[in-house]
């Protein structure tokens, strides 16, 4: 009877162990694909074609005429190249494999100014290509106007100026 009893405990032990290194592991797979899909994300924004675009789409002014944009094709081109970006990012944000505060702070202003200019641009695009057109993009504006990260406010150089490694 006492071997049983020992078999069974030993058994228990092996089942929680077992469920403990699956959670770890889990936990280490999110972590690994959080950091993977952050490199990603770096890795697009260093291309010329994003600078470039980003380059253009800053120097529109705030709620720009659609126009400004449709009439130009290195314009329309620059901000379709950022919505490519904005919209994979913001698809990544809602299903949680990257943080909201993480693309914030690196490129939160870039996404905040090109909504901030391109916003007409979208809703008159929407009313011929439909309601899908720069969804992820604005979803993703949206979040960060209502969820900045901290300290977004102030800027990084401010905000986290007490900072140490």
């Amino acid at each position: 009877m006492q071997i049983a009893m020992i078999a069974n405990v030993a058994s228990a032990i092996s089942v929680v162990v077992a469920l403990g290194f699956g959670v770890l592991q889990i936990r280490q797979m999110r972590k690994t694909r959080a950091l993977f899909t952050s490199a990603e994300l770096v890795h697009a924004m260093q291309t010329p074609e994003f600078a470039e675009s980003v380059r253009l789409v800053l120097t529109l002014p705030v709620k720009a005429d659609p126009a400004l944009i449709r009439d130009n094709p290195e314009m329309a081109r620059a901000v379709l190249n950022l919505s490519h970006v904005y919209e994979s990012l913001g698809v990544l944000v809602y299903h949680r494999i990257i943080h909201l505060h993480l693309v914030d702070d690196l490129m939160g202003g870039y996404v905040r100014e090109s909504w901030a200019k391109i916003g007409p641009y979208v809703f008159s695009r929407r009313e011929e290509l439909g309601v899908y057109y720069g969804e992820w993009m604005q979803w993703l504006a949206e979040r960060m106007a209502d969820h900045p990260s901290p300290g977004k406010d102030r800027g990084a150089h401010i905000a986290h100026k007490t900072w140490k490694p």
